[in-house]
């Protein structure tokens, strides 16, 4: 079996070339019944959500008030809760607050703006 890539003659059966470590098997149409997962955990891109019709600048403001309140705004229910009670537990430290409150803002606009999904 010849290398596509680099000539070199190979073992019959072999997956892979000897001498560049090329595939040998790209001559093999892929299945295309099985496409393949671009996802995490089994979650394909094509599950995911994205809020719709949503101001950024609005989302933003609404985040700047109260932390997770731009994620309430963009339909995001559960980040908003974490980013709330984190906030509340944070509270008693300034910088803690603050670092909720900044991840919120950008969070909040990104979703907005469709830069990034909904949590599922």
């Amino acid at each position: 079996m010849k290398c596509p890539q680099c000539q070199t003659e190979n073992k019959a059966g072999s997956r892979f070339c000897i001498s560049c470590g090329g595939s040998l098997q790209a001559s093999t149409s892929p299945n295309v019944s099985n496409p393949p997962d671009d996802g995490i955990r089994g979650r394909s891109l094509r599950d995911k959500r994205f809020a719709q019709d949503k101001n950024p600048t609005i989302a933003t403001l609404l985040s700047l008030l109260l932390a997770g309140l731009g994620q309430f705004y963009n339909g995001d229910m559960k980040k908003g809760l974490v980013m709330l009670i984190g906030g509340i537990i944070l509270s008693f430290t300034v910088l803690g607050y603050l670092a909720i409150l900044i991840w919120s803002m950008i969070d909040a606009y990104q979703v907005a703006k469709g830069e990034k999904s909904l949590w599922s």
